[in-house]
């Protein structure tokens, strides 16, 4: 048979509407039998026009272009023109030399932390099923899932992996875990029926079935209708591959290398020919102009900043947040909205009996002491217990999740199963089923049989010969607070029952179980200190309303915030959207094509976001958010590689800590680009205004190059591990558009760099005045520029607070010794000619002294470094 174009446009008309069709509408239009499946034949014309069912990748760079790409940045650009000015112009070879490794290294940093990025599209293919049961020419086959095609019938079964979406065409008790595509904690059963609603969330598609999730319990049989790039996995997949956005701190950095190289142009174009005039050689003003082209260019700016943010990933790890992405470090700290996971972020996720009710009192689970003589409580904690179809595995319980939870219930009340088991062996089970809601087991004890039933209570209920009114207000109300409730029956009769109708008729009612999954225990706190600190949060989740909205209120986060669903959410305008999203503190039964939205709302309202998550759905918003951050324990591999952060410990209060570690990192960085930016404006006020005034030329190109190596150096990096200040995390999160040069930070920092020069200046008139000989003189505002810088650094140690708290940077205190060692070094001994250095007597420091602790006690009392809110 040849697929007409007329069968194609049905297709893709009705593939999102799936649902909404029968099955054997379904079989129809996708021209199959439901007993014999497609021909060989049949499924090879098919494959021609969809293609083979695999996640298909875009083009990526190659190794090579991708490490290329790593120089594709202004402030690199110029510091590579700087290092070829110095070792071929300035024939300084050591400076060229540095300056090129830091480069170099900055480069592999960056290509191997993009490479690691780009494996999120790996872990998404190993979630895909290698092999899947089908019906082909009336015969079932095992097949290389690769080649599905839209028309295979898929028989599935427990244990299953899905292998493509699917169309249910028949089921017995199927029950599917879709956390890793919806998030929702609890297992969905599936069912045939068409639905009348088009526009349903992922989690209520009761008649579909979806690559990548796990069949935990029934089987049934099921028509595939998208494969591949056409399926909700392919559709994540796509999304994944998009590129990801640059964090504010690499924006800041290129704005700031576009400054700087304006300013080099500048200084180039003012100084050599204001030297040309005051009639300096002009081989001599052509080096300096060179020179201080490159002083005004922050050597050590892309070191300091690589080591700040490489400690603090240390710091980080030891808290349990692992960064995977260096430059993203920052980006944490300046968060203002956090989307969060439910499942496994906020909660356990593992389903947990919270409540009990029994002999009409409703219970915690660790208020059952009162009961343990009493035989209604033996068979309620014995119908946990045996009336289920957990395995134990490897020491692990395996089956589904609810049940798990009744063995564990029982497990704690002092009851294991294999003991249990000896004494009221099992002789017949009656599985659960969608029509009946409930299930039942047939145990005997010696020559009693015992019949054990769990299930809705409405189920069990029209089992029972009475069951108390109030059981009936309090399943109301549990189930209005986001609860799974469970009604509990049993019987004892001396002869086992005849059939499923005779063991189900006459029960005992013996109370409710209250089931839900547990908030973590530290999310309260942790939330609250992310409200201190200005942050807002919103739980996006794909589990129910109800469910959402009662963790939400236990935990703190409601507060009178807004709650919406996925199907609220696609009625809502953008404008409207836009105007809610920053009110809404919890989202309910939604995919990850509103998970996008919602970031995309908060981003345009000029937030800095961060994306919780474990499943795949949450890896495409993960990966468009500011700063992604996957669960470590529980989280996917695809989540993993999409994120900038992962969780080690799968802990919300880790959070808080990478928050703070992020703001110290951030300011650390603020703190030495402030330090540097003041300093190099010294050395180059200090030539400009010299030359300006008609005095000797003050530094050769060798004298500015050393400066810039030793106080952007060590300083500078010690600046960047410097501890934190009091009261971070009670300050509000930084702006988007508030980078590491705000405009008042510039006034203060030039003031900053005027008061050094001036100084400087002071100390080389005096040495004239007093007789000092011109090259003594340029020696001693050589080593007044080195010494104030180093004694500069401090000023952004302490603020405006106690000069005490200046030397609490053991980093800063060593660095200073060992500039000022290196400083001496070059002056006093025989490498002193080289750098044009005079040795100076000893009454001659005092000078440099006075002058570097003058300018420090200046900006100290009248321009003092100061963070934002502090």
């Amino acid at each position: 048979m040849i697929i007409s174009p007329t069968f194609l446009t049905i297709h893709f008309m009705i593939k999102l509407s799936w649902h909404t069709i029968s099955p054997e509408e379904t079989l129809k239009t996708l021209k199959v039998d439901k007993s014999l499946g497609l021909t060989e034949e049949e499924a090879e014309k098919r494959r021609s026009v969809y293609g083979l069912n695999v996640i298909r990748e875009e083009k990526r760079k190659s190794p090579f272009l991708l490490f290329l790409s790593q120089f594709n940045d202004i402030l690199v650009w110029i510091l590579i023109i700087a290092a070829l000015l110095s070792g071929i112009v300035l024939k300084e070879l050591i400076d060229a030399i540095a300056i090129s490794s830091i480069l170099f290294l900055n480069a592999l940093l960056g290509f191997f932390q993009e490479l690691k990025a780009e494996r999120a599209l790996e872990a998404l293919k190993k979630l895909a099923a290698p092999k899947a049961k089908v019906l082909r020419e009336g015969k079932e086959i095992l097949l290389d899932s690769s080649l599905l095609v839209p028309g295979d019938i898929l028989l599935l079964e427990a244990g299953d992996v899905i292998a493509a979406d699917a169309r249910l065409i028949e089921s017995f008790s199927l029950s599917i875990d879709e956390s890793l595509l919806t998030g929702e904690s609890e297992p969905v059963g599936k069912n045939p029926l068409a639905l009348k609603k088009e526009i349903v969330p992922l989690g209520d598609m009761k008649p579909l079935v979806f690559a990548g999730t796990v069949v935990v319990r029934g089987n049934g049989k099921a028509v595939v209708v998208a494969t591949g790039k056409d399926t909700q996995m392919g559709g994540i997949a796509s999304l994944i591959q998009e590129e990801k956005e640059k964090t504010p701190l690499q924006i800041e950095i290129k704005k700031l290398g576009a400054k700087l190289g304006g300013i080099c142009i500048g200084i180039a174009s003012l100084v050599f020919p204001l030297g040309f005039l005051r009639k300096f050689q002009p081989v001599e003003m052509f080096l300096t102009s060179v020179s201080l082209a490159v002083a005004a260019i922050p050597e050590g700016l892309p070191a300091a900043i690589t080591v700040s943010l490489a400690l603090g990933v240390q710091r980080m790890a030891k808290r349990n947040a692992i960064v995977r992405r260096l430059h993203a470090v920052e980006t944490l700290g300046s968060t203002t909205f956090i989307c969060t996971d439910k499942t496994g972020t906020l909660t356990l996720n593992e389903m947990t009996v919270r409540k009990i009710f029994l002999k009409d009192l409703l219970k915690e689970p660790e208020e059952l002491k009162e009961f343990l003589t009493d035989p209604q409580y033996h068979f309620l904690i014995l119908t946990s217990l045996l009336c289920n179809e957990v395995r134990e595995r490897e020491g692990k319980l395996v089956g589904d999740p609810t049940e798990i939870a009744l063995v564990k219930l029982a497990e704690k009340q002092g009851y294991k199963k294999e003991k249990v088991l000896k004494k009221y062996p099992l002789v017949n089970l009656f599985p659960f089923d969608s029509e009946r809601k409930m299930m039942t087991t047939v145990h005997k004890s010696n020559d009693e049989f015992f019949t054990l039933s769990k299930g809705a209570l409405e189920s069990i209920s029209a089992h029972c010969r009475k069951v108390p009114k109030t059981a009936f207000k309090t399943a109301e109300d549990l189930a209005m607070k986001g609860y799974r409730v469970l009604a509990l029956a049993y019987k004892k009769t001396n002869q086992p029952p005849a059939s499923q109708e005779d063991a189900e008729n006459d029960l005992f009612f013996l109370g409710l179980l209250a089931l839900s999954d547990p908030p973590r225990p530290e999310v309260p706190q942790a939330l609250k200190k992310c409200q201190e600190a200005g942050i807002k949060v919103s739980m996006i989740t794909g589990d129910h309303r109800l469910t959402a909205e009662s963790i939400a209120t236990e935990i703190g986060l409601l507060n009178g915030g807004l709650v919406l669903s996925g199907e609220d959410l696609q009625k809502i305008p953008e404008d409207e959207f836009e105007k809610l999203v920053e009110k809404i503190r919890v989202y309910a039964r939604v995919d990850p094509k509103d998970k996008l939205r919602i970031v995309k709302a908060l981003k345009g309202k000029g937030h800095i976001t961060a994306m919780t998550g474990d499943g795949i759905n949450d890896a495409p918003a993960i990966k468009l958010a500011d700063i992604g951050i996957a669960m470590g324990e529980t989280g996917t591999d695809v989540t993993k590689e999409a994120a900038e952060m992962v969780l080690a410990d799968d802990n919300f209060a880790t959070i808080v800590a990478a928050v703070e570690e992020g703001r110290l990192i951030f300011n650390n960085i603020k703190k030495f680009v402030h330090f540097l930016i003041s300093c190099n404006i010294s050395e180059v006020g200090t030539i400009f205004l010299s030359i300006l005034l008609g005095l000797p030329l003050p530094l050769y190109p060798i004298q500015i190059l050393w400066i810039n190596l030793i106080t952007d150096g060590a300083p500078a990096l010690a600046l960047g591990v410097d501890p934190p200040d009091p009261g971070l995390m009670e300050r509000p999160p930084r702006k988007r558009d508030e980078g590491v040069l705000t405009p008042e930070g510039l006034g203060k920092i030039v003031k900053q760099g005027l008061v050094l020069t001036f100084f400087a200046l002071l100390s080389f008139f005096i040495s004239f005045k007093m007789g000092f000989s011109p090259e003594e003189g340029r020696t001693i505002l050589f080593s007044t520029l080195v010494l104030s810088q180093l004694i500069h650094a401090y000023l952004f140690r302490i603020g405006k607070s106690d000069l005490r708290e200046a030397f609490k940077n053991k980093y800063l205190n060593f660095s200073f010794f060992i500039s000022l060692s290196l400083q001496l070094i070059i002056t006093y001994t025989f490498i002193s000619p080289f750098f044009h250095a005079y040795p100076l007597p000893l009454n001659a420091w005092l000078l440099p002294f006075l002058a570097s602790v003058g300018a420090f006690l200046v900006n100290f009392t009248f321009f003092p470094y100061k963070e934002k809110g502090s």
